[in-house]
């Protein structure tokens, strides 16, 4: 019971909002425990999504852990589905969506600009200032939605087209022919996946009006792309 006590004291986060969503963020034990329609699963659940935070990013939870936390077995589930999807779309994180310029991090924007989800959004362009592929600046996100770009390597140039065509309902038999080429059917299929997983939480996010930022001030640090893991 003890270590329960111990690990519950490393959720400490305190932050005051000046747009505050429509669910209170939940960060602390007592946040949690001061939830009505909570049972005791429902308690632990949500603590133990918390602390997988701390756990597997060595952060407090963001403010989208916060809220999405509010139906405990449901953000359970999506974690869940996201430990097994990452490593499918990416053996390493140094490729991940969290990296500016890297493919996955130019599919996902191109989610949250597509579900106006000013949270991650912006959130994800903070990292990208820290922490992006050779080349990469932040002012290229203003450019997403001119694929022809010098700024953009051909590969990037395929996934803003790409990821546009299924946000949109645009696919042409040229482009899914030329994707398939370049990353294969399974990959093809996958980003799909990945972009249905990022849509959830652009639409939620959006629906209860998470701002940005997703991160306190305090916790603006952004662990360097040196130390990432080499695997998730």
């Amino acid at each position: 019971m003890s270590d329960a006590k111990d690990s519950y004291a490393k959720l400490n986060k305190k932050e005051t909002l000046r747009r505050q969503p429509r669910l209170k963020p939940l960060y602390t034990k007592e946040d949690v425990d001061a939830v009505p329609y909570f049972d005791e699963e429902d308690k632990q659940v949500a603590l133990g999504k918390l602390l997988r935070s701390i756990k597997n990013y060595n952060n407090q939870p963001t403010i989208t852990v916060g809220v999405g936390v509010h139906d405990p077995k449901g953000a359970a589930a999506v974690g869940s589905y996201s430990d097994v999807l990452r490593p499918l779309v990416t053996p390493t994180p140094r490729d991940g969506h969290t990296i500016g310029g890297t493919i996955l991090n130019l599919l996902v924007m191109s989610v949250h600009k597509h579900t106006k989800d000013e949270c991650l959004l912006g959130g994800l362009a903070r990292f990208a200032a820290d922490r992006h592929v050779p080349g990469f600046k932040v002012h290229h996100y203003a450019l997403m939605d001119f694929p022809e770009s010098e700024v953009w390597s051909a590969e990037q140039r395929l996934m803003l087209r790409y990821a546009k065509a299924v946000l949109e309902g645009t696919m042409t038999d040229a482009l899914w022919n030329e994707a398939v080429k370049a990353w294969g059917v399974k990959m093809c299929l996958r980003y799909i996946q990945f972009i249905g997983y990022f849509w959830y939480a652009g639409v939620r996010n959006r629906t209860l009006r998470v701002p940005y930022p997703m991160l306190t001030e305090a916790e603006g640090h952004v662990t360097p792309l040196d130390s990432l893991k080499e695997k998730w």
